[in-house]
């Protein structure tokens, strides 16, 4: 029997790599108007956090500016650009020189301006600047069992799946968030306690994961199928896939009191984000990728 997922979430941001670095706190405002955008206000106030959260990287780190074969730093305070080798982090098509560790305080309001309507989103966090390359791990969501079936829009009922390629080897783990509550799907539900902390990939090894007709990774009866429903007309969800060259210790996990289904182990999402950033914290090394789909009724 497939187990049922039924989750919200929000945002598309990219994870990446880097050494030890001292941590800096900074923070950042961001209005967009909702009125001239497509975006629901729920939509809206998510992009607002992500813009914020790159004004505040950028207030210490910089924005890296690509002009030909030359990278180049811009200083947003002074203006003034010099060239540089280190690596930068692209978020929402904007390419900045840290990465984002971990949110202290968040806030997002609608309000009103000359009869059109605004959402404000501030944000304080941790930030770090970065100087290792990022693995480029690839995934993708699927509505079927071809890594050309990507998709990020599901019917009520659809079966869901993953691809997953990575350049090296390492652990991965992948939860499914939404406001209130994170489900862990990967490690699989009934896996032995050993292996229950991540799943060990090889490198440029093609998987599709959550079939037992495409398993690659020897787990046969292991394998949860998954199918997608909403509780809503439209369900937002959040997908993310953590990559660590070693295990990383799970978070504390408990069963969920929906008795209908047989459902993922979860956590509330509260925890989950502190769980992530206490990971990050102490281990540079961990990826984190996040991808967003929609579940239609």
């Amino acid at each position: 029997m497939k187990k049922i997922l039924t989750l919200i979430a929000l945002l598309t941001m990219m994870g990446f790599s880097a050494h030890a670095q001292k941590e800096k706190k900074s923070s950042a405002t961001y209005q967009i108007n909702l009125t001239q955008s497509n975006f629901t206000e729920s939509e809206a106030c998510q992009k607002c956090k992500e813009l914020a959260m790159i004004e505040a990287i950028e207030k210490q780190f910089g924005r890296v500016v690509v002009q030909g074969n030359s990278t180049l730093i811009k200083n947003t305070t002074t203006g003034e650009e010099t060239e540089t080798t280190q690596i930068f982090n692209m978020i929402a098509e904007t390419y900045v020189n840290g990465e984002w560790i971990e949110t202290l305080d968040e806030s997002c309001e609608r309000f009103v301006y000359e009869e059109e309507f605004w959402v404000k989103c501030s944000v304080k966090g941790k930030v770090r600047e970065l100087l290792q390359p990022k693995i480029e791990l690839v995934t993708k969501t699927l509505d079927c069992l071809q890594d050309n079936c990507e998709s990020d829009e599901y019917e009520d009922g659809e079966s869901f799946y993953m691809y997953l390629k990575s350049p090296v080897d390492g652990f991965v783990t992948i939860f499914i968030s939404d406001a209130e509550v994170t489900q862990r799907i990967l490690p699989y539900s009934k896996m032995p306690k050993g292996m229950m902390n991540a799943v060990e990939v090889k490198a440029d090894e093609e998987y599709i994961l959550f079939s037992q007709e495409k398993d690659k990774l020897n787990l046969g009866a292991y394998v949860d199928e998954y199918e997608m429903y909403a509780e809503n007309e439209v369900d937002q969800n959040r997908i993310y896939v953590i990559y660590s060259e070693k295990p990383l210790i799970k978070p504390a996990l408990y069963k969920s009191e929906e008795e209908e289904f047989d459902m993922p182990m979860q956590l509330d999402s509260e925890d989950f984000q502190k769980w992530m950033a206490k990971q990050k914290r102490y281990n540079p090394e961990m990826v984190v990728f996040r991808s967003d789909i929609t579940i239609k009724k």
